[in-house]
């Protein structure tokens, strides 16, 4: 590849072209390093260059295990009650009884929660509480334990209640976040952790120093398995949703997808709009040119679709020479301007040289008040065919 960018510009005793050598090298150098972080690299550790219906369907995961891990918290810390009750006396174990049953209703409150979450925001903040409902647990057993020289159960007990913080940092593997989502989540619970001994009086540069090196290394472990999760849903994801022949989603992923966008849609009550794409006497390209011509012109279809809707728009390739284009959050005017980039110059050429254009339907889920996204589709559908016979070549 760098023999192909220095080829043109090699020229022998040409002091200038060595100048604009090095530039262009630089510049090639630079778009690989950026193309390889952007596709290997930052979706990994900021959630960037992912698919919308990708990041939406981990957040989407992570709602889901933050709910069931509040419902298993929230009977364990129940179930512990007993255990604090036999090894403490009144004094101290009235302390834990008390929290428990406070932290215990709020796990209840993040489950409720985390159920109906579909909002970045709101998740990762349920994540937090989750993590923090056992630190507060922690806090209450530091203060009980501070003071007290324990012995038998009582002191197998406060040790299990000191190893907490590590509990919860290795909890962050449960879930697929990626990298600045674990430290935004870790690092406040990691710095009131090892600083929770000076508001008590009792801080120690070398017993802060070694905590927070081992917080660190449970951190990276946490950060490593959760980044692993995000790579195998992303990649499982995009291998299921293709279709083999155009690179477009699959209809079976594309129904799948359908379902969850619209609910979320729904939920958030945003817009949402459907664009039901027929090619336009495409059986005469097969018939005319043959079947690998008719290939060749559905990969050409998809190509230009995907460089003409924005990067959180969906391609679907609906069944032979129909698709879908999902347009998530998307109101009934900025679909129009999609279309628009789409009907300027159509679809690239037919084996004929003339362009190959298509009939397409459009419909909006506020404006239509479906309830449904298939009532959604039957709509576009429906004014597909009104654009096929009011011409072709146009939306409706």
């Amino acid at each position: 590849m760098v023999s192909l960018g220095i080829a043109p510009y090699f020229t022998p005793f040409t002091s200038n072209r060595d100048t604009e050598l090095f530039s262009i090298f630089d510049r090639r150098k630079n778009w690989s390093l950026n193309t390889y972080l952007s596709e290997h690299v930052w979706w990994l550790l900021f959630d960037k260059d992912i698919a919308t219906h990708i990041r939406r369907y981990r957040i989407d995961t992570i709602s889901k295990r933050i709910a069931l891990t509040a419902a298993v918290f929230g009977v364990f810390t129940l179930a512990w009650i007993p255990i604090d009750i036999f090894s403490f006396d009144e004094k101290h174990h009235a302390k834990f009884v008390i929290t428990r049953l406070g932290i215990a209703s709020l796990f209840g409150l993040i489950y409720l929660y985390a159920r109906n979450g579909s909002h970045r925001v709101s998740v990762l903040l349920s994540l937090f509480a989750l993590l923090f409902c056992p630190l507060i647990l922690h806090g209450v057993g530091y203060q009980v334990f501070i003071d007290n020289n324990l012995e038998g159960l009582a002191q197998i007990n406060s040790n299990l209640y000191a190893g907490l913080p590590y509990v919860i940092i290795a909890g962050l593997s449960l879930f697929p976040v990626v990298a600045i989502e674990t430290l935004l989540l870790a690092i406040p619970l990691i710095l009131w952790e090892v600083g929770m001994p000076l508001f008590y009086g009792s801080f120690s540069w070398v017993e802060a120093a070694s905590q927070t090196w081992l917080l660190g290394l449970f951190l990276g472990v946490s950060l490593l398995n959760s980044m692993i999760q995000v790579a195998q849903l992303k990649g499982l994801m995009e291998r299921a949703d293709n279709d083999p022949l155009t690179g477009a989603i699959a209809r079976r992923s594309g129904t799948n997808m359908l379902d969850f966008l619209f609910n979320v849609a729904n939920k958030k009550d945003s817009p949402f709009a459907l664009a039901f794409l027929d090619l336009d006497n495409f059986k005469s390209i097969n018939d005319v040119y043959g079947h690998e011509a008719g290939d060749a012109a559905l990969r050409q279809t998809v190509d230009v679709l995907h460089e003409k809707v924005r990067s959180g728009d969906i391609v679907i390739r609906w069944g032979g020479e129909e698709f879908l284009i999902v347009l998530p959050d998307t109101s009934i005017d900025d679909a129009k301007l999609v279309l628009e980039r789409i009907t300027v110059d159509w679809l690239g050429p037919r084996p004929d040289g003339t362009p190959l254009t298509a009939s397409i339907g459009l419909a909006e889920r506020t404006l239509e008040n479906t309830e449904t996204w298939k009532q959604l589709l039957d709509l576009a559908d429906s004014r597909m065919y009104e654009a096929k016979q009011a011409g072709r070549a146009r939306y409706v």
